[in-house]
């Protein structure tokens, strides 16, 4: 890979990837590799960078930046220790003014000293919203979109939260929408960029035909396959991640190489023919095999419709929109937020009399 548009570093590479699909394995393996530093997952992007518009001049909010910037700060003190944490915030108390730009830059590529003169890897959940700004601030940089058989990552949401109707998501209706959006977020990128800037694979390739596929996507990255990366399990990253019981403690064992299609006892056959009623047309795309051909009931269809009001209160989504990102982080900025236009008229708001 070249250079970024800053001589001193090296292009970063953005890891575009549903949760429980395999991106803190792959995050994990490639990070093993000489060249590459792979970031913990704390999530700059999403919860610092993509929130910058709440401190933007148009609708500036004293108070906002402070917020951003000390939840940012405890979550890289976790991961990397409070000596990093504190070149963050005092790189921030040294500007001017905070542009999403540099601060992705510092971030992501000055920050951990480890990653000088090395190519970044960045896990961030929802990495495709962020494709148009990723793309004009790194213009060599690389991608990496991993995919996971629909039905596996379901039965992974479920065991999240092991409870009658538990989804980490919410809902099932919601989960396999979050699954969709994802994935086309993940082609658009592939069908924009093309395949010179974005490598597709598959979460099951990774784990039954490992060395092959993780040749492939060195070739991809400009890179020579180096055998560490065979023992990701014992690594430092690996371990520092790994907590027993936690969403990640598999990426500190060896790799499972027959982590696939645990949907054929996890999940019953009405669950499956639903996912595949609904984001069949994608696994097609993808080389997942339907379990079943027939055309769905219309109970099949609406299922998801007519239990997810149930499915929510039992997961505690009973707010009009899904939650989404750093609960703790979204409720400690909805105080500092400011109007970007003035009311179009004065009227005082009704009294909610139901």
């Amino acid at each position: 890979m070249q250079s970024s548009n800053d001589a001193k570093h090296a292009a970063p590479i953005f890891l575009i990837c549903s949760e429980r699909s395999g991106s803190n394995l792959i995050s994990t393996i490639v990070g093993e590799h000489p060249e590459v530093y792979a970031h913990p997952p704390y999530h700059m992007g999403r919860d610092l960078i993509f929130k910058l518009h709440e401190v933007s001049r148009y609708g500036a909010a004293p108070d906002a930046l402070q917020v951003l910037v000390k939840h940012a700060q405890k979550r890289i003190s976790k991961y990397r220790g409070d000596e990093e944490a504190a070149s963050l915030v005092q790189w921030i108390d040294e500007q001017d003014e905070v542009s999403p730009q540099t601060l992705a830059r510092f971030v992501f590529q000055e920050m951990p000293l480890e990653a000088h003169g090395k190519h970044a890897l960045v896990k961030e959940n929802n990495v495709h919203e962020l494709l148009f700004f990723l793309v004009d601030c790194f213009p060599d940089a690389k991608l990496i979109f991993q995919v996971r058989d629909p039905r596996d990552f379901l039965l992974s949401a479920k065991l999240r939260k092991k409870r009658w109707l538990g989804n980490k998501f919410g809902s099932l209706r919601n989960a396999l929408n979050v699954w969709r959006e994802d994935q086309l977020g993940g082609l658009n990128a592939l069908g924009l960029l093309g395949p010179e800037r974005v490598f597709l694979q598959r979460y099951e390739d990774l784990v039954a035909k490992s060395e092959d596929t993780m040749r492939e996507l060195c070739a991809f990255l400009d890179l020579e396959f180096d055998e560490r990366m065979h023992d990701f399990h014992q690594g430092e990253g690996a371990q520092r991640l790994a907590v027993k019981g936690g969403p990640r403690e598999n990426v500190a064992k060896p790799l499972m190489t027959a982590n696939f299609r645990k949907y054929l006892k996890g999940l019953s056959t009405r669950e499956v023919k639903i996912v595949e009623a609904y984001v069949g047309d994608l696994m097609d795309r993808f080389g997942y095999p339907r379990e079943y051909t027939a055309s769905p009931s219309l109970y099949t269809i609406m299922r998801p419709q007519l239990t997810e009001p149930l499915e929510r209160m039992m997961n505690g989504e009973l707010r009009p929109q899904y939650r989404a990102g750093n609960r703790r982080l979204n409720a400690d900025l909805a105080g500092s937020e400011v109007p970007l236009c003035a009311p179009l008229w004065e009227d005082k708001p009704k009294d909610n009399i139901l």
